[in-house]
């Protein structure tokens, strides 16, 4: 999620625990008369305050009994994974913002998604004046399977030659984490946020980069040291940033 939505990181860093960014309106056109002056627009704009409340962090300790009875380098393989920790609570934590969109939700709780369905949420980001450049799509991973028995974007009558890119399908060598559909890349993680019921609701999204912004004050580092107490390295990793909807009809739920 952090490579698609908008990053204000340069703007954080230095200081500050909170970033005021201004809600930017579109302005609409006068008609000139000659020997007139020209009419001009007061501009009030409100701004989106990003808060820098998230100092997330994972701990460990490498006992020297297991460091030197393994063959590998523990303390690099778990910095590796409480890297990746790291990376997965951002990444949550951009997707629970999925509950502050205004576009009208698309599709149906307990339903897959379908081509109507992805035209739609097209549809409702199109009339809310939402560029076309700069969507993603982001799918739980039933949903990806979903799609792919959707003969439309995978049967060779369709398709014509197998894994040719066509207007529908990049196929599986795209750039992208899965292809696109409709010219928009396409992301499937176990990530997408859920809310318990019956059945349970799985929040989809189509987005424009602009839905949400990240501030990441801090990257994520490794520190460590030895502690004789306890015979073993510890080894700390965490990271400082913030997250919130920055426009809010630019992101649309897509329900399944």
């Amino acid at each position: 999620m952090a490579s698609l939505v908008r990053r204000v990181d340069s703007q954080v860093q230095a200081y500050g625990q909170a970033l005021k960014i201004p809600n930017i309106s579109n302005l609409s056109a006068r008609s000139k008369t000659q020997n007139t002056a020209v009419t001009n627009d007061t501009v009030t704009e409100t701004a989106t305050t990003l808060s820098i409340d998230q100092w997330q962090y994972i701990a460990f300790n490498v006992e020297d009994m297991a460091a030197v009875q393994s063959k590998y380098d523990l303390r690099a393989e778990y910095a590796k994974s409480a890297g990746y920790g790291i990376a997965k609570k951002i990444d949550t934590d951009l997707m629970a913002l999925t509950s502050g969109f205004t576009t009208t939700a698309v599709g149906s709780f307990g339903s897959n998604i379908d081509d109507a369905v992805i035209v739609n949420a097209h549809a409702a980001l199109d009339n809310a004046d939402i560029p076309d450049e700069d969507r993603a799509m982001v799918i739980a991973p039933s949903q990806k399977a979903a799609i792919m028995r959707i003969d439309k974007f995978t049967a060779a009558t369709f398709l014509g030659q197998y894994q040719n890119p066509t207007p529908v399908q990049s196929g599986p060598k795209s750039r992208h984490l899965w292809g696109e559909i409709y010219g928009t890349p396409v992301h499937y993680t176990t990530n997408v946020s859920t809310t318990a019921g019956t059945p349970t609701q799985v929040n989809n999204m189509l987005i424009h980069r602009d839905a949400m912004v990240l501030g990441l004050q801090m990257a994520p580092r490794v520190q460590s040291q030895y502690v004789v107490s306890q015979l073993a390295w510890q080894v700390v990793t965490d990271t400082i940033y913030g997250v919130i909807n920055l426009r809010l009809d630019a992101g649309v739920l897509i329900r399944s």
